[in-house]
């Protein structure tokens, strides 16, 4: 993301309506994993809980949007979110292994507790603020100074809207703002609940732990 010059180049209107390939590959792998948790989350409904199923749905719909074009730069954004997944996953297999309480759990629990919080919650509440912007800039700025003239186009930028239809088709539907936010909304909402689970259920493994230490030294 760093080296890629394209997407440093664009501007608001890039950044809602541009589509590129390596943003549609990524966009497209997210959307197959998204698409496999939510058959895990309704097959396992009654082990993962509602919010996980909201979550897939959620997460596989601004996934798909973003292939309209629609979002896409921030699609590749969003999925940085998944950067603390594994560290929940170890943290699953610890209590399956009987290593529940174990120092090597405390040491991955604190790891997976800095990982959500930095994706998650600072990063993502950070591009979610810029979306809102930019999604706000599309609704306050004209369909035509939006729209690039015909023939004005460079190569660079006539490969990043060749998607987007024609010019005076790049004004921003109320429901499609509506149903993005939306999702995305509800994700970062849920991000927060997930991330209060998480410090109750580390805390409750560790004192836990604490607890039956003294009782066996007093014994």
């Amino acid at each position: 993301m760093d080296t890629d010059d394209e997407r440093w180049d664009m501007d608001w209107r890039g950044r809602i309506w541009g589509y590129t390939g390596a943003g549609g590959l990524v966009q497209a792998f997210a959307m197959g994993y998204f698409l496999w948790d939510l058959m895990a989350s309704v097959v396992h409904l009654g082990v993962l809980g509602w919010s996980s199923l909201i979550h897939a749905i959620c997460a596989l719909s601004v996934v798909g949007i973003g292939f309209r074009p629609f979002a896409d730069y921030y699609g590749l954004n969003f999925v940085l979110y998944e950067l603390s997944t594994p560290f929940l996953n170890i943290h699953w297999f610890f209590d399956k292994l009987n290593m529940t309480g174990s120092k090597v759990q405390l040491y991955n629990g604190i790891v997976l507790l800095v990982m959500f919080f930095s994706c998650r919650l600072v990063w993502g509440f950070y591009q979610s603020a810029r979306l809102y912007q930019d999604i706000w800039s599309s609704f306050h700025t004209p369909s035509a100074i939006i729209a690039p003239e015909p023939g004005s186009l460079s190569a660079s930028e006539w490969e990043l809207f060749r998607f987007s239809g024609k010019s005076n088709e790049l004004s921003l539907p109320t429901w499609l703002a509506w149903a993005y936010l939306g999702a995305n909304t509800i994700l970062t909402l849920l991000n927060f609940y997930w991330f209060n689970q998480m410090i109750s259920a580390v805390s409750k493994r560790f004192s836990k732990k604490g607890k039956h230490t003294r009782a066996n030294k007093k014994e």
